[in-house]
């Protein structure tokens, strides 16, 4: 059973960044694009987390190895900063600090780039 959620986290990765955002900014007003995605971020960060922490459980409980209980706690961890620095990252660009937006979305999206290829590779560890 612990092999079934990092697949799923891959998958709402994958979903999320190859199908919504590209939608979304391709056919909304850059001004909407962003409020519908200021929604959605929030929640696609949470659910990753809450996730990955069910994972832990069903890792350890299962006797996954080493490796797998790493990336099950990467991911919850780094799921959980990227969803803590969404305010940060919001307020940044709402008064222009480009720097520290700059700074906080490469955050997230390295983050988010990791938990990918971790949870891609779980099976496989």
């Amino acid at each position: 059973m612990h092999n079934y959620i990092p697949g799923t986290i891959s998958g709402i990765i994958l979903f999320q960044t190859a199908i919504i955002a590209p939608v979304l900014f391709r056919n909304l007003d850059i001004n909407d694009f962003g409020k519908v995605i200021r929604i959605i971020w929030p929640k696609f960060f949470a659910i990753i987390a809450a996730l990955a922490a069910v994972s832990i459980g069903l890792t350890y409980s299962e006797g996954g190895s080493t490796f797998q209980f790493g990336i099950t706690v990467f991911t919850c961890v780094a799921g959980a900063i990227c969803y803590l620095i969404i305010p940060a990252t919001n307020r940044a660009s709402d008064i222009g600090d480009k720097k520290k937006f700059d700074l906080l979305h490469k955050v997230s999206v390295y983050s988010t780039v990791l938990m990918l290829i971790a949870n891609i590779a779980y099976p496989f560890v």
